[in-house]
């Protein structure tokens, strides 16, 4: 570790606040303090990322994100005390570690005293935790932190004046994050790790377990678990219904649970159902920290540990339901955060059947109809059809092949076998959530689902987030969540600053049911467009629940280029053949791909497209470092036959994804491509171009983009030329426009 001391030049106040509890530093008042700093040592990023690609595929271990750099940081040794006067004093330390995406922290001694507050924030205060408190107070002093963006982060205490001298700190643990889930600046970088298929939490899996979701979804929390893994799980009741803050998860999980910090109802404001596009960042300020281990049992994969930090009453957790009975459920529903991203859902349709998986005892899920798990679901609880926790997740082969998953299956630990398996508490469930031993089969959750008698809700379906095209026709329904059946209500939609549009609706809902109150077809502007609707007065009365009566949905139309030709320049960085592409159409059609490369070697290729069609161009690395700027200087670009650029860049991570349209891109009176016959292909002597265009010129390419050959008229001499795959350019002189086509010379 390096260490120096730096004058900081304190930053105006960014934040979007991010606390864990409540308030701000101290240090934030001050316009220039004396900062220590440490740098961490670099690692071997990419032996890592080789093991990673290697362990998301197994799933027995917590869905790794980060690098664990051991450290010896005591308040009494490094850092800065500041004096405060009369007012009590505060420490400083600034940690780097180049190149982190997020930093997290592990104590083996941590005790505040009452009126302390320690915070951790990043050098650009876009990223606050804090203030942690007294009542993180463990017996054992053990204590780990939730994640913080940035590769510079502050560790700031304060100690009120009467208890001066009483905190412990001593960190062990620095966690470079390298891959990570957290809302990265304004650009969400790393949410949406997991697959497209994915569906967002609050995405509708069907009206007879959506009212169940809407509870079930604020028990489910995702883990840090050992300091640098991922695992998710559930709270989970018991039958004296008291809120004792018992966690279900998976025995694999298990490492220092101690040090174990949890984040509470992570879901997206605007969700995203398994359209292959990105969930925006929901809220953060829900992390605890600390647990003890009760149970465990790795003959059903699972653990059951206790929160030890307060769980606030604000935070309206729910604590699931559960059903130790045999009987297999009519359908489950899995609730989770795949590869450590935003809360997801997932449905089989399907009865799970019993089997026996490494030794465990689970319930198999043959394939899943909508959604799908990944590393880092682990742990996640698997629901009935009554809501209630039947397992929760030990493995799979289960993923996602593109916006649909892979028809591979996924084991949950049954929930039954982990009930009474073993001789003693440290074994089995039972004596944990049903203290009293009451016998129950089955008990719901804690607190109640409140019913209402006049309730309804509105859902919105048929809407992605970015359309290709100059039309949308989302389909507006209202659901009966009341006692009451529902005769009248009052609908309005409004598309960006149109005038709204208003219904009253007449008809008769009864409980659970759904009814269509209306599917327009609405024109879409350039850019992104706001769709708002709300529903009110079922009955003729207000809503007796009226949080679920509105919604707002952006949709983003795809930009649009006039051109028959897409033109793909490729830079390959220095591991090329971790790079590949691919151009489908707006019906999944591969129309060109390419890749793996040699290294550091420029590619063009150039890709025919037709009018009024959509493109998505996807270029991938495989092991998650983009192709710029860490190995090499890598970078690609889509232009226009015109020169246009459609994207360019470099600097992702698994894959990045451009969506684009294409309008008026050439008559085909004009000149098309299926006016054009190239003969002979293969050629070995001469290629001949028969067209109604007159004045044409040739210009042929090999696979790196170079220009080798180059004629006027229809015809052109291939016979020097070595064997291989080429591109034929035919351009047009009277209409300026020309068309490629793959040539084979033998």
């Amino acid at each position: 570790m390096n260490k120096i001391s730096f004058l900081v030049v304190l930053l105006p106040l960014l934040i979007n606040a991010q606390v864990t509890n409540q308030g701000k530093p101290l240090s934030w008042k001050f316009s220039e303090l004396n900062v220590e700093t440490i740098h961490l040592p670099d690692f071997d990023l990419k032996a890592l990322q080789e093991e990673d690609a290697i362990n998301d595929l197994e799933r027995n271990a917590p869905w790794r994100f980060g690098y664990e750099h051991e450290v010896d940081i005591d308040i009494d040794s490094e850092g800065n005390w500041i004096d405060l006067s009369d007012d009590g004093r505060i420490w400083l330390i600034n940690l780097v570690s180049n190149g982190a995406k997020t930093m997290n922290f592990l104590f083996d001694e941590f005790y505040l005293p009452e009126g302390a507050k320690l915070y951790f924030y990043n050098a650009e205060k876009t990223d606050l935790l804090g203030a942690y408190t007294h009542s993180q107070n463990r017996e054992d002093m053990q204590f780990g932190s939730w994640l913080v963006d940035g590769e510079s982060i502050f560790i700031e205490l304060y100690e009120p004046e009467n208890k001066i001298g009483t905190s412990r700190l001593h960190m062990t643990r620095a966690v470079h994050g390298y891959r990570s889930v957290s809302d990265f600046a304004m650009e969400n970088k790393n949410l949406n790790n997991s697959g497209p298929c994915n569906l967002d939490v609050d995405c509708s899996i069907g009206s007879d377990f959506d009212p169940f979701k809407d509870n079930l979804k604020k028990s489910v929390a995702l883990i840090v678990a050992g300091g640098n893994g991922f695992c998710s799980g559930a709270l989970i009741n018991n039958t004296n219904y008291d809120g004792a803050p018992y966690f279900l998860t998976a025995d694999h999980c298990l490492g220092g649970v101690s040090s174990w910090a949890f984040r509470f109802n992570w879901r997206s404001p605007n969700p995203v159902c398994a359209t292959g596009q990105n969930s925006p960042n929901g809220s953060f300020d829900q992390t605890v920290s600390g647990a003890d281990l009760l149970a465990s049992n790795s003959g059903s994969d699972v653990a059951l540990i206790e929160i030890t930090a307060p769980l606030p009453a604000s935070w309206d957790l729910v604590w699931a339901g559960w059903d130790r009975s045999s009987t297999p459920a009519q359908y489950t529903v899995g609730i989770h955060h795949p590869s450590g991203d935003i809360m997801k859902v997932c449905r089989d349709d399907d009865q799970p059947t019993t089997s026996n998986q490494f030794g465990a005892q689970v319930w198999y899920i043959n394939e899943w109809e909508t959604g799908v798990t990944e590393g880092g679901s682990s742990g996640s609880p698997l629901f009935n059809q009554d809501g209630r926790i039947i397992g929760q997740l030990y493995g799979g082969t289960a993923a996602c092949s593109g916006t649909v998953n892979n028809a591979q299956p996924d084991w949950y630990g049954r929930f039954d076998v982990s009930w009474d398996n073993g001789s003693s508490p440290t074994s089995r469930l039972k004596d944990w959530l049903d203290p009293n031993n009451t016998g129950e089969i089955a008990i719901d959750q804690f607190p109640a689902a409140q019913v209402f008698n006049n309730d309804v809700r509105l859902l919105v379906s048929n809407l992605d987030s970015e359309v290709c095209g100059s039309n949308i026709q989302p389909v507006f329904e209202v659901e009966n969540s009341g006692l009451d059946p529902i005769t009248t209500l009052e609908f309005t939609y409004q598309m960006n600053n149109d005038t709204p549009v208003n219904i009253n609706w007449n008809g008769n809902i009864l409980t659970g049911q759904t009814a269509v109150l209306s599917s327009p077809v609405l024109s879409l502007d350039n850019g992104t467009n706001t769709i708002t609707a709300s529903i009110s007065l079922p009955n003729g009365i207000p809503d007796e629940f009226s949080n679920n009566n509105s919604t707002v949905s952006e949709v983003i139309k795809t930009p649009e280029y006039n051109t028959n030709t897409v033109e793909l320049e490729l830079i390959t960085d220095d591991f090329g053949n971790e790079t590949t592409w691919i151009f489908e159409d707006e019906n999944g059609n591969i129309i060109d791909q390419g890749g793996p490369y040699d290294d550091n070697v420029t590619i063009n290729e150039i890709l025919n497209v037709n009018d009024n069609t959509c493109y998505t161009f996807t270029i991938n690395d495989s092991y998650g470092d983009g192709i710029c700027c860490g190995y090499g200087n890598g970078s690609y670009s889509l232009k226009t036959f015109d020169g246009i650029t459609i994207v360019q860049g470099g600097n992702f991570e698994d894959n990045e994804i451009t969506n684009l349209g294409i309008n008026n891109s050439l008559d085909i009176d004009e000149f098309s491509l299926d006016q054009i016959l190239i003969y002979p292909n293969p050629a070995d002597d001469i290629i001949n171009v028969q067209s109604p265009a007159k004045n044409l010129y040739l210009e042929l390419f090999d696979i790196s983009g170079k220009l080798v050959a180059s004629s006027s008229g229809k015809q052109m001499k291939v016979n020097t030329l070595p064997r291989g795959v080429y591109i034929l350019k035919v351009y047009s002189e009277e209409s300026k426009q020309f068309i490629s086509k793959k040539v084979i010379i033998e």
